[in-house]
């Protein structure tokens, strides 16, 4: 363990005989199958004492869990799951004094990557063991908290269109199949954009804005943080077919912000209405249309994370 003096102010570290913790696994994630039989076993080999282990059938019956274990003191709740696992949870424990520990069962798991947990389970247990807990912000958008990233257009379009099935199958391969039909058939939309220093008018295909630092596997900005208290924005202006394709596969390189029409910019608030109206989406999961009014919740998530997570500052 290292000296923990030289960490940022922000840290904590806690004994596991000081946390209650209570367990919930989504059995909708695409992984759950394949990793529920060993995880008993994984907590108990790590010393890692629960009150409870719940498997729920869905992000729903996982909020009223989440709000069961609260009212019951827990302060440490480990959830499975996939992004749209964690920014329910997120919802939940937003301003709580019990803990998030993280174990990725989903397709993309980028609220793990962003704070450098282990994708395979035995490894972000590990974190969990540990007991180094940080405070993390959250965005929101129109009154609810997520973790990592929300989208508008397009990609939330898309992420409404992917089949679980298919999810559990080819994993992150099942949004390119499931998002053919809504390629070719979502059509660009005005948006107008206010933030704390501008505002913008633009046509585009569509939007991301994030908390955290990655949408999917890459930044979604070069300097995108989840603890500067800053959304992360981004956009382009190209909507035909070989734009947003390109923009797609600039995306997958790492280069999304070195497009020509790429519109960029970090802001504390932001808002976008948008015409038509269109879907937003929250860690993959939707939540309704537009208008959307993002901010930022600074700080408002105690989360376990790895020795090597030095993104926590004042």
């Amino acid at each position: 363990m290292p000296n923990r003096r030289s960490l940022n102010i922000l840290s904590l570290w806690v004994p596991l005989a000081k946390m209650r913790a209570s367990v919930i696994i989504n059995e909708r994630s695409s992984r759950t199958r394949k990793h529920l039989a060993e995880l008993p076993g994984l907590l108990t080999a790590r010393g890692i004492e629960i009150d409870s282990f719940t498997v729920v059938p869905h992000e729903e019956a996982l909020r009223k869990r989440l709000q069961r274990v609260l009212k019951d003191g827990a302060t440490l709740a480990i959830v499975g799951g996939g992004d749209g696992a964690m920014t329910t949870a997120c919802d939940v424990l937003a301003h709580e004094v019990c803990a998030l520990g993280l174990v990725p069962l989903g397709t993309g798991n980028s609220f793990a990557l962003t704070l450098g947990i282990p994708d395979d389970v035995a490894g972000a247990l590990d974190v969990i063991a540990a007991g180094r807990i940080v405070k993390v912000d959250l965005g929101t958008v129109n009154g609810t908290y997520f973790a990592n990233f929300a989208t508008i257009g397009l990609s939330a379009e898309i992420a409404d269109e992917a089949s679980h099935e298919l999810k559990v199958i080819i994993g992150r391969l099942a949004y390119a199949i499931g998002g053919v039909r809504s390629f070719f058939t979502h059509g660009a939309f005005r948006a107008k954009i206010r933030w704390d220093t501008g505002k913008k008018q633009i046509f585009t295909q569509q939007i991301v804005i994030a908390n955290g630092r990655y949408f999917g596997n890459q930044p979604v900005t070069p300097d995108a943080t989840i603890t500067d208290r800053q959304l992360a924005f981004f956009t382009t202006t190209g909507v035909s077919h070989l734009e947003v394709a390109r923009m797609y596969v600039a995306f997958a390189l790492g280069l999304q912000t070195k497009l020509p029409d790429a519109i960029v910019f970090s802001s504390r608030e932001i808002v976008v209405k948008a015409s038509p109206k269109q879907l937003v989406s929250i860690d993959g999961k939707t939540l309704g249309k537009t208008p959307a009014r993002f901010g930022v919740a600074p700080r408002a998530l105690r989360v376990c994370v790895p020795a090597s997570f030095d993104d926590a500052r004042d």
